[in-house]
């Protein structure tokens, strides 16, 4: 399944926000660890609340392992998405 245009701008401003990064700085395939964007865990947990505030699709603390990269945020979201 393919996320819209728009909630992949959405997923892309949620990380940059949540970073404190500019969009320029990652595409799909940054991953969130030290080799990319450096993001701490309570860092991913600020993402999954505003991806479910934003995009209303719940991250529960069992899946946020999974949330790897840029582009596995927005796979996530398009796979569980209405």
């Amino acid at each position: 399944m393919q996320l819209s245009d728009e909630a992949s701008e959405t997923v892309d401003e949620i990380v940059a926000d949540a970073l404190l990064v500019d969009e320029s700085e990652f595409d799909d395939d940054t991953p969130f660890d030290d080799d990319g964007l450096a993001a701490e865990s309570l860092d991913i947990v600020e993402m999954a609340e505003l991806v479910e505030d934003e995009l209303g699709v719940h991250v529960p603390d069992e899946d946020l392992e999974e949330l790897t990269t840029v582009g596995a945020v927005k796979s996530y979201v398009a796979e569980r998405r209405d």
